[in-house]
């Protein structure tokens, strides 16, 4: 597949030139489901209803001018949607543990900028953690996308 390009948007370039490595620029949300949830059943939802979007399926490039959306010719859900334990018990305590480990944690520039972190076992549920790069949508669109998925 070719690489496609199009120019970011000047709002999207903005967010994407403030982060800096002490102020990422990463939406971290988390969601808890009270039953257990089916991986394969939550990576297939990600691939039939999140990345219907095909933003989500590009990186962000930048140069000295400019910033650009590029279709990522090695796109891999796997680098995207993973599975993660939580160390014993697996409660609230670990859970937002790991959510600080990776609010302050960069994504790949290299990847699209967003990942499901997947927690089977949390509290008898489980738990998603998802990041993703603001410059890919503001709150109310982003809101939008996560509604597509439920």
């Amino acid at each position: 597949m070719p690489n496609e390009t199009e120019r970011m948007s000047a709002v999207d370039a903005a967010w994407l030139r403030m982060d800096r490595p002490t102020n990422l620029m990463v939406i971290v949300g988390v969601v808890v489901f009270e039953t257990r949830v089916d991986f394969r059943r939550f990576r297939r939802t990600i691939e039939q209803r999140f990345l219907k979007f095909p933003r989500f399926r590009c990186r962000a490039t930048q140069d000295g001018v400019s910033a650009q959306w590029e279709t990522d010719p090695d796109f891999d859900l796997d680098q995207h949607v993973t599975r993660i334990a939580l160390p014993a018990p697996a409660g609230q305590r670990e859970l937002e543990d790991l959510v600080s480990r990776l609010a302050g944690t960069d994504l790949d520039r290299r990847r699209p900028m967003w990942q499901f972190h997947f927690i089977d076992d949390f509290e008898g549920g489980s738990a998603v953690i998802l990041r993703i790069h603001h410059c890919y949508a503001d709150g109310i669109a982003l809101v939008q996308v996560l509604l597509s998925l439920t």
